[in-house]
């Protein structure tokens, strides 16, 4: 065997890469709606000439998008784009290939409702359990808000994540710890949609400090209330930017 074929990729690790290299790009089209919904994909013979993939490859792509809720095979119309509701958002795939589309201010409102349920929550258990690295974690989230540019959002966005992020991780429940994924998201969307029309940053800057003081002085209720007070603040960027957007 030659060096050049020692190194070579397996041909079952080749085919995995392949596979999900079509399911990547076709999932990201369908969420930006560049096969709306309720619309059949191109067909096999299409796909397969466009990717320079076999058939096998891109059955096993469409199984995988059908098993994550984004598409359905019909029999005479093919594979057929799922209608949005059908989606399991919760997917990690899902919500990687969603933050290469435009966000959805519907579902971007229903993640803001979702975090005004799980982050104060999380705060307050982060309180009580925190250790010493989880505090400098949260401290280091949050210092990187105050330095990053507001108006750079890919950095803002990041900041803004890893803040929380360590808190639902300091609250060292299981079930929130899970969550990061679709926390990550929801801030990733929101800052995207609202931060241009944040009008007041340096209150929601100061806000997450003081949910930072909270959770340093082992107060629950208290770092409850001010996460509350954070996501509030975010929920009303988000009707000022859907109001500007007329959404």
């Amino acid at each position: 065997m030659t060096l050049v074929e020692q190194l070579a990729p397996a041909p079952r690790k080749r085919s995995r890469h392949v596979t999900r290299s079509v399911m990547d790009e076709l999932g990201c089209r369908i969420i930006a709606g560049h096969y709306p919904q309720l619309s059949a994909l191109p067909t096999e013979t299409q796909l397969c000439a466009e990717f320079g993939v076999s058939r096998t490859a891109l059955r096993e792509a469409t199984k995988m998008l059908a098993a994550k809720g984004l598409v359905i095979a019909r029999r005479r119309a093919g594979t057929v784009v799922q209608p949005a509701a059908q989606w399991n958002r919760l997917d990690p795939d899902v919500l990687a290939w969603m933050d290469t589309a435009d966000p959805d201010p519907e579902f971007v409102r229903g993640l803001v409702e979702a975090r005004l349920v799980i982050e104060p929550a999380a705060a307050a258990l982060a309180a009580a359990r925190a250790s010493a690295s989880d505090l400098a974690l949260i401290e280091q989230g949050f210092l990187a808000m105050q330095e990053v540019d507001q108006f750079h959002v890919a950095d803002f966005a990041a900041a803004d994540v890893a803040f929380h992020v360590a808190i639902l991780n300091a609250s060292k429940n299981p079930v929130f710890m899970g969550l990061s994924n679709l926390i990550g998201q929801a801030l990733r969307s929101s800052v995207r949609l609202t931060t241009p029309a944040s009008n007041d940053y340096p209150r929601a800057l100061h806000a997450h400090g003081d949910v930072l003081e909270a959770i340093r002085l082992r107060q629950p209720e208290q770092a409850r209330a001010r996460m509350q007070a954070v996501i509030e603040l975010a929920a009303l960027d988000l009707s000022s930017a859907s109001a500007h957007r007329g959404t």
